[in-house]
């Protein structure tokens, strides 16, 4: 018993040290959700995850897909790049802590900068942008009677399409 102990220590040692054992953490980001990071070619992503990517409508300019394996989510794919995850559950999890339902004044409690802009097509609506730090990646929230209606991540400018993919 006492070797399998150790043999778990050098285990998680080298875990820790290489990042060999990172879990596949099913929370969107500004970078990823789960192993689907955004800016990698879809190819690479597939072959990460293990699962094929289903398009919407095979258009290799901008087309959605998703993945079996992710059925909770979409994801925008430009030219081949992975750029924008969508959240189609309201339960999915993200790094602001915010969920579907949440209300508007509760955000602009807990987040007092957050850019808000109002919403291309609800006069009532508005869209609360979350930018990184250096700018190039966002989480977009849609609000629409008080309450959040849509949650999105992914890199600029991709993320703040309103349309998605025209």
């Amino acid at each position: 018993m006492k070797s399998y102990s150790i043999i778990f220590f050098f285990v998680t040692l080298l875990c820790l040290s290489f990042g060999a054992c990172v879990q596949d953490a099913l929370v969107l980001d500004f970078e990823s959700y789960g192993l689907i990071k955004f800016g990698m070619m879809l190819e690479v992503i597939e072959n990460a995850i293990g699962d094929k990517a289903v398009p919407s409508k095979y258009d290799p300019g901008c087309d959605y897909v998703t993945f079996p394996k992710y059925p909770e989510m979409k994801f925008m794919v430009e030219e081949g790049v992975v750029t924008r995850g969508e959240a189609l559950d309201p339960n999915i999890p993200n790094t602001l802590g915010i969920s579907i339902g949440s209300t508007l004044s509760e955000i602009k409690k807990r987040y007092p900068s957050v850019v808000i802009e109002p919403h291309k097509y609800d006069p009532t609506g508005h869209y609360l942008i979350f930018k990184s730090s250096d700018g190039e990646r966002a989480i977009v929230l849609e609000e629409g009677d008080g309450k959040i209606t849509d949650i999105r991540a992914g890199i600029e400018p991709s993320v703040e399409y309103v349309e998605g993919c025209l």
